[in-house]
Protein backbone atom coordinates (compact mmCIF):
# COMPACT_ATOMS: atom_id res chain seq x y z
CA UNK A 1 0.00 0.00 0.00
CA UNK A 2 1.43 3.36 -1.06
CA UNK A 3 1.76 5.89 1.76
CA UNK A 4 0.81 9.45 0.80
CA UNK A 5 3.68 11.90 1.24
CA UNK A 6 3.21 14.63 3.81
CA UNK A 7 2.36 18.07 2.45
CA UNK A 8 5.55 20.10 2.76
CA UNK A 9 6.61 23.69 2.08
CA UNK A 10 8.45 22.60 -1.07
CA UNK A 11 5.16 21.27 -2.52
CA UNK A 12 3.52 24.71 -2.48
CA UNK A 13 3.48 26.70 -5.72
CA UNK A 14 5.55 29.88 -5.67
CA UNK A 15 2.48 31.93 -6.62
CA UNK A 16 0.72 30.75 -3.47
CA UNK A 17 3.81 31.54 -1.39
CA UNK A 18 3.93 35.03 -2.90
CA UNK A 19 0.26 35.51 -1.93
CA UNK A 20 1.07 34.60 1.70
CA UNK A 21 4.11 36.88 1.71
CA UNK A 22 1.93 39.75 0.45
CA UNK A 23 -0.43 39.17 3.40
CA UNK A 24 2.48 39.25 5.84
CA UNK A 25 3.75 42.51 4.34
CA UNK A 26 0.29 44.01 4.83
CA UNK A 27 0.07 42.70 8.39
CA UNK A 28 3.47 44.15 9.34
CA UNK A 29 2.97 47.31 7.24
CA UNK A 30 6.48 47.33 5.85
CA UNK A 31 7.96 48.13 2.44
CA UNK A 32 10.39 45.69 0.83
CA UNK A 33 12.76 46.19 -2.13
CA UNK A 34 11.45 44.72 -5.40
CA UNK A 35 14.28 42.17 -5.44
CA UNK A 36 14.06 41.29 -1.74
CA UNK A 37 13.14 37.64 -2.37
CA UNK A 38 15.28 37.10 -5.47
CA UNK A 39 17.80 34.80 -3.74
CA UNK A 40 15.40 33.24 -1.25
CA UNK A 41 15.55 29.44 -1.15
CA UNK A 42 14.39 28.42 2.32
CA UNK A 43 11.84 29.40 4.97
CA UNK A 44 14.71 30.82 7.02
CA UNK A 45 15.62 33.09 4.10
CA UNK A 46 12.06 34.49 4.06
CA UNK A 47 12.23 35.25 7.78
CA UNK A 48 15.63 36.91 7.35
CA UNK A 49 14.30 39.23 4.63
CA UNK A 50 11.55 40.46 6.94
CA UNK A 51 13.87 40.82 9.93
CA UNK A 52 16.36 42.91 7.92
CA UNK A 53 13.71 45.28 6.57
CA UNK A 54 11.79 46.00 9.76
CA UNK A 55 12.54 49.57 10.83
CA UNK A 56 10.17 49.84 13.78
CA UNK A 57 11.51 50.20 17.30
CA UNK A 58 11.68 46.93 19.23
CA UNK A 59 9.42 46.59 22.27
CA UNK A 60 9.27 43.42 24.36
CA UNK A 61 5.51 42.91 24.59
CA UNK A 62 2.99 40.27 23.52
CA UNK A 63 0.95 41.32 20.49
CA UNK A 64 -1.68 38.59 20.91
CA UNK A 65 -2.31 39.78 24.46
CA UNK A 66 -2.69 43.37 23.26
CA UNK A 67 -5.08 42.16 20.54
CA UNK A 68 -7.15 40.49 23.26
CA UNK A 69 -7.34 43.74 25.25
CA UNK A 70 -8.57 45.60 22.16
CA UNK A 71 -11.15 42.90 21.43
CA UNK A 72 -12.34 42.89 25.03
CA UNK A 73 -12.72 46.66 25.04
CA UNK A 74 -14.62 46.65 21.72
CA UNK A 75 -16.96 43.89 22.93
CA UNK A 76 -17.58 45.61 26.26
CA UNK A 77 -18.54 48.88 24.55
CA UNK A 78 -20.45 47.55 21.53
CA UNK A 79 -22.28 44.71 23.30
CA UNK A 80 -22.54 46.39 26.71
CA UNK A 81 -20.87 43.51 28.55
CA UNK A 82 -18.78 43.88 31.72
CA UNK A 83 -15.07 43.46 30.91
CA UNK A 84 -14.76 41.17 33.94
CA UNK A 85 -16.93 38.61 32.14
CA UNK A 86 -14.72 38.52 29.05
CA UNK A 87 -11.70 36.22 28.95
CA UNK A 88 -9.61 34.55 26.18
CA UNK A 89 -11.68 31.40 26.69
CA UNK A 90 -15.04 33.12 26.25
CA UNK A 91 -16.90 31.61 23.30
CA UNK A 92 -17.70 33.93 20.42
CA UNK A 93 -21.10 32.33 19.85
CA UNK A 94 -22.02 33.33 23.41
CA UNK A 95 -21.04 36.95 22.76
CA UNK A 96 -22.74 36.93 19.34
CA UNK A 97 -25.82 34.65 19.51
CA UNK A 98 -27.44 33.66 16.22
CA UNK A 99 -30.38 36.05 16.59
CA UNK A 100 -29.12 39.46 15.43
CA UNK A 101 -25.58 38.10 14.97
CA UNK A 102 -24.60 40.06 11.88
CA UNK A 103 -25.83 43.35 13.36
CA UNK A 104 -23.99 42.75 16.63
CA UNK A 105 -20.76 41.83 14.83
CA UNK A 106 -20.94 44.96 12.66
CA UNK A 107 -21.13 47.09 15.81
CA UNK A 108 -18.15 45.21 17.25
CA UNK A 109 -16.10 45.60 14.06
CA UNK A 110 -16.81 49.33 13.96
CA UNK A 111 -15.66 49.75 17.57
CA UNK A 112 -12.59 47.54 17.09
CA UNK A 113 -11.50 49.50 13.98
CA UNK A 114 -9.36 46.58 12.78
CA UNK A 115 -10.49 44.80 9.60
CA UNK A 116 -11.33 41.25 10.65
CA UNK A 117 -13.98 38.81 9.49
CA UNK A 118 -14.77 35.61 11.36
CA UNK A 119 -18.05 34.64 9.72
CA UNK A 120 -18.32 31.83 7.19
CA UNK A 121 -20.88 29.67 5.40
CA UNK A 122 -22.12 26.25 6.46
CA UNK A 123 -19.91 23.43 5.15
CA UNK A 124 -22.73 21.82 3.14
CA UNK A 125 -23.39 25.14 1.41
CA UNK A 126 -19.72 25.60 0.46
CA UNK A 127 -19.58 22.03 -0.90
CA UNK A 128 -22.82 22.57 -2.86
CA UNK A 129 -21.42 25.69 -4.55
CA UNK A 130 -18.17 23.92 -5.43
CA UNK A 131 -20.05 20.88 -6.79
CA UNK A 132 -22.34 23.10 -8.86
CA UNK A 133 -19.35 24.99 -10.28
CA UNK A 134 -17.53 21.75 -11.22
CA UNK A 135 -20.64 20.30 -12.86
CA UNK A 136 -21.04 23.51 -14.86
CA UNK A 137 -17.44 23.28 -16.09
CA UNK A 138 -17.96 19.69 -17.23
CA UNK A 139 -21.15 20.79 -19.01
CA UNK A 140 -19.06 22.97 -21.36
CA UNK A 141 -18.20 19.76 -23.26
CA UNK A 142 -21.90 19.20 -24.00
CA UNK A 143 -23.82 22.49 -23.97
CA UNK A 144 -21.96 25.75 -23.50
CA UNK A 145 -25.13 27.80 -22.91
CA UNK A 146 -26.25 25.52 -20.10
CA UNK A 147 -22.72 25.50 -18.68
CA UNK A 148 -22.38 29.28 -18.77
CA UNK A 149 -25.74 29.67 -17.06
CA UNK A 150 -24.60 27.23 -14.37
CA UNK A 151 -21.31 29.07 -13.75
CA UNK A 152 -23.04 32.45 -13.51
CA UNK A 153 -25.69 31.01 -11.19
CA UNK A 154 -22.98 29.59 -8.90
CA UNK A 155 -21.15 32.92 -8.81
CA UNK A 156 -24.34 34.83 -7.98
CA UNK A 157 -25.36 32.29 -5.35
CA UNK A 158 -21.87 32.44 -3.83
CA UNK A 159 -22.03 36.25 -3.66
CA UNK A 160 -25.42 36.16 -1.94
CA UNK A 161 -24.33 33.41 0.48
CA UNK A 162 -21.17 35.36 1.35
CA UNK A 163 -23.21 38.46 2.14
CA UNK A 164 -25.57 36.46 4.36
CA UNK A 165 -23.06 34.11 6.02
CA UNK A 166 -23.67 33.68 9.74
CA UNK A 167 -21.53 30.78 10.94
CA UNK A 168 -18.67 31.73 13.30
CA UNK A 169 -15.47 30.03 12.17
CA UNK A 170 -13.55 30.58 15.43
CA UNK A 171 -14.38 29.15 18.84
CA UNK A 172 -13.10 31.68 21.36
CA UNK A 173 -11.99 35.25 21.82
CA UNK A 174 -8.46 33.90 22.26
CA UNK A 175 -8.65 32.38 18.76
CA UNK A 176 -9.82 35.73 17.39
CA UNK A 177 -6.92 37.52 19.11
CA UNK A 178 -4.47 35.14 17.41
CA UNK A 179 -6.12 35.72 14.04
CA UNK A 180 -5.89 39.50 14.42
CA UNK A 181 -2.27 39.34 15.59
CA UNK A 182 -1.49 37.20 12.52
CA UNK A 183 -3.37 39.19 9.89
CA UNK A 184 -3.15 42.72 11.32
CA UNK A 185 -0.03 42.57 13.47
CA UNK A 186 0.82 46.24 13.68
CA UNK A 187 -2.78 47.38 14.21
CA UNK A 188 -3.12 44.87 17.03
CA UNK A 189 -0.30 46.49 18.99
CA UNK A 190 -0.88 49.15 21.63
CA UNK A 191 1.93 51.29 20.20
CA UNK A 192 1.88 50.96 16.42
CA UNK A 193 5.34 52.52 16.11
CA UNK A 194 6.86 49.45 17.75
CA UNK A 195 7.27 45.79 16.95
CA UNK A 196 8.42 42.77 18.94
CA UNK A 197 11.13 41.32 16.72
CA UNK A 198 11.04 38.06 18.66
CA UNK A 199 7.52 37.48 17.33
CA UNK A 200 8.19 38.01 13.63
CA UNK A 201 9.17 34.44 12.79
CA UNK A 202 6.08 33.22 14.65
CA UNK A 203 3.86 35.62 12.68
CA UNK A 204 5.32 34.33 9.42
CA UNK A 205 4.86 30.72 10.53
CA UNK A 206 1.24 31.31 11.57
CA UNK A 207 0.38 32.84 8.20
CA UNK A 208 1.92 29.91 6.31
CA UNK A 209 0.13 27.42 8.57
CA UNK A 210 -3.23 29.19 8.12
CA UNK A 211 -2.88 29.54 4.33
CA UNK A 212 -1.38 26.16 3.45
CA UNK A 213 -2.40 23.77 6.24
CA UNK A 214 1.23 23.12 7.18
CA UNK A 215 2.53 21.90 10.52
CA UNK A 216 4.90 24.02 12.64
CA UNK A 217 7.51 21.27 12.22
CA UNK A 218 7.37 21.79 8.43
CA UNK A 219 8.53 25.40 8.83
CA UNK A 220 12.06 24.97 10.11
CA UNK A 221 14.98 27.20 9.16
CA UNK A 222 16.25 25.11 6.22
CA UNK A 223 12.85 24.03 4.83
CA UNK A 224 13.17 24.37 1.06
CA UNK A 225 10.80 26.34 -1.19
CA UNK A 226 9.42 25.04 -4.46
CA UNK A 227 11.78 25.41 -7.42
CA UNK A 228 9.01 25.94 -9.97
Amino acid sequence: MEIEEDYKLENIDLEDIEHTIAKIITSLKITLPSDAFLEVKTFGDICEVFQKNIKYQHEESCTTQQAFYKIRNAIAISQKIDRKNISPGTRLDEIFPRIGRRKKIKKFQKELAIPVNFLTMKTWLVLSIIAGFLISLVAFFFNWKFALTGVLSCLIFNWIATKLQQEIELISIGNLAKKIARENYLQARRNQDTINKREITKVIQCNFIADHDLKPTDLYQDALLSKC
